[in-house]
């Protein structure tokens, strides 16, 4: 907020001119309430009299008023009790009620008997008892099942049948168990082939050319001590290497997904139906270029220049602009021609050089060496030519494309030089390059010296209040901070107990008299009278080192001059 100071006689004056109008208001009100006085009768009066009326109070008079007009239906108004109410009347729905306040909506509830009679009844009497079951004799229910009885199915059975003494249906034999049927008890011969453990099958041979104990066919090798197991496990011969027996599906699927020697890896030869000598890809022609030229990493300048347009190269290039997100073509294209001084709409091929150095146009010099040669070369690039040649956005008309194949076989190659710039001196942040002072800086800045650091420091404040180390502390930490004294700790102000007892602790012994001299002259030198031990230690230090030249200086005056 901005004070602006106004001259005392300036004031004055618009409080005088403010003073003389609302006096003059003041005086024309009061004589407007009284009757007006013609000074000048015999002078006609100026202007057209217009009786008076249309106030504010005849303004305000509705058509419902007092004055007889034209009033609303009493329907209309039923429904305009929602949307235009009168003045002081709460606005209500047409389907409401007109309020009254003796209404009371609903039905009113008689009362009846009471929930204690409802939960806990009297009990009925004899009388009663009689009532309600004279009551209930004429339902059809009680009388085919009264309460307390069974069904009565008389009345639908046939004349004469006693239902007590009377079974319907057939009666069941009995004839065996449950058990004997699952497990029926039969000899051998009645069973239905089916012999105990080691009984001989019966199947009616004839036994007078073979006996039961006879064998057929050819024995099988055996032996009980297992050694032919052992030279199946052990069929290499080693008997220290037995044979891995694995399941057919994991052998399968190893094979098809690991590599065999001898053989090429192909885990799709199975699903592709292809010969065996079929190559897939495109097929690359060769060019001059050997192994060598490529292990040694030779630049693009040492290869053989064609004289056919490489559309490939080209693709290339619009390609690396398009990563690196390269978009002002149309300020890269008014920048080379400002830089035509001629007006023919070429320039040369170190101008060129120059433009896409300041625009920092991500190409290598070879790159831009290749597309100056298809431009013009040294007689001169085309502007619009090279720039719709990289212009990724859009094509290039064939009209560019014919005049840059007939420049590749006419044009020699500049050779530019290739400049270096640093991401600093891209920003522009090198020395002398920003006027720091003449700068506004804008944003928090990182170390918020501007704020008083907290007594205690919260975890989650990240804020580096100015008492953080430095790149250098944080490079090269102090030895004291493996112990938990950190660099705040030497500056922090201790009294003169403390200060005395570190001081004794590490070793550093000293009268009372000579610590309280060093005490009064470290006060002296803080402005607010505070000794730390930093400050205590530096003092010391200087007191140490004049003594150590006082007597320098002694010594050598004590040395006789020969």
């Amino acid at each position: 907020m901005r004070y602006f100071k106004l001259p005392w006689r300036l004031l004055q004056r618009s409080f005088h001119q403010s003073f003389i109008v609302l006096w003059c208001f003041n005086k024309m009100q009061a004589a407007g309430d009284k009757k007006i006085r013609d000074r000048a009768p015999e002078i006609k009066a100026a202007g057209k009299l217009f009786p008076r009326g249309g106030g504010a109070k005849e303004c305000l008079v509705t058509q419902n008023g007092e004055d007889g007009g034209r009033k609303t239906p009493a329907l209309v108004r039923q429904f305009q009790r929602m949307t235009r109410p009168e003045p002081g009347v709460p606005r209500l729905s047409h389907a409401a009620a007109p309020p009254d306040k003796d209404l009371r909506l609903g039905i009113k509830t008689i009362s009846s008997m009471a929930a204690v009679d409802l939960i806990n009844p009297s009990p009925k009497t004899k009388f009663e008892h009689v009532c309600v079951n004279q009551q209930e004799a004429i339902y059809n229910s009680n009388q085919k099942a009264p309460l307390g009885s069974s069904h009565n199915q008389s009345p639908g059975l046939p004349s004469g049948l006693n239902p007590l003494s009377t079974s319907f249906g057939l009666k069941t034999i009995r004839t065996e168990s449950a058990g004997d049927m699952v497990n029926p008890q039969k000899t051998a011969s009645e069973s239905h082939n089916d012999w105990d453990v080691s009984e001989i099958v019966d199947r009616d041979y004839d036994w007078s050319k073979f006996t039961k104990s006879s064998l057929y066919g050819v024995p099988t090798p055996h032996d009980n001590s297992g050694s032919g197991a052992n030279t199946a496990l052990h069929w290499q011969g080693d008997s220290e290497k037995s044979a891995e027996v694995v399941c057919k599906r994991l052998d399968d699927f190893r094979e098809k997904t690991q590599p065999q020697l001898g053989q090429v890896h192909d885990p799709l030869a199975e699903t592709l139906k292809v010969d065996k000598d079929h190559t897939f890809g495109t097929i690359v022609k060769p060019d001059n270029l050997s192994a060598g030229a490529l292990m040694h990493t030779n630049g693009p300048s040492t290869y053989e220049q064609s004289s056919v347009f490489n559309s490939g190269l080209l693709s290339s290039v619009r390609n690396i602009l398009k990563k690196n997100n390269f978009c002002n073509f149309d300020g890269l294209l008014r920048a080379l021609l400002y830089t035509d001084l001629n007006g023919i709409g070429k320039i040369p091929p170190a101008d060129v050089d120059e433009v896409f150095f300041q625009f920092d146009v991500p190409l290598t010099p070879d790159m831009l060496d290749m597309l100056v040669r298809w431009c013009g070369g040294d007689s001169g690039v085309m502007c619009s030519d090279l720039v719709a040649l990289i212009n990724w956005k859009s094509e290039p008309n064939q009209s560019v494309l014919d005049r840059v194949a007939a420049n590749i076989g006419q044009t020699t190659s500049p050779h530019l030089k290739s400049k270096y710039r640093t991401s600093s001196q891209k920003i522009k942040a090198i020395v002398g390059e920003v006027k720091l002072l003449t700068t506004q800086s804008h944003g928090v800045p990182t170390i918020r010296s501007d704020l008083p650091a907290p007594r205690i420091k919260r975890v989650a404040d990240h804020t580096n209040y100015g008492d953080e180390s430095g790149a250098y502390g944080l490079m090269y930490p102090s030895i004291y901070s493996n112990k938990g004294v950190h660099e705040k700790d030497f500056f922090q102000p201790r009294d003169e107990a403390t200060i005395q007892g570190i001081f004794d602790k590490i070793g550093v012994s000293m009268s009372r008299e000579v610590f309280h001299e060093l005490w009064s002259e470290a006060q002296k030198r803080d402005p607010r009278g505070q000794v730390s031990v930093e400050s205590f230690r530096a003092l010391m230090e200087e007191v140490q080192a004049n003594k150590m030249q006082h007597q320098e200086q002694q010594n050598e005056l004590a040395v006789p001059v020969a």
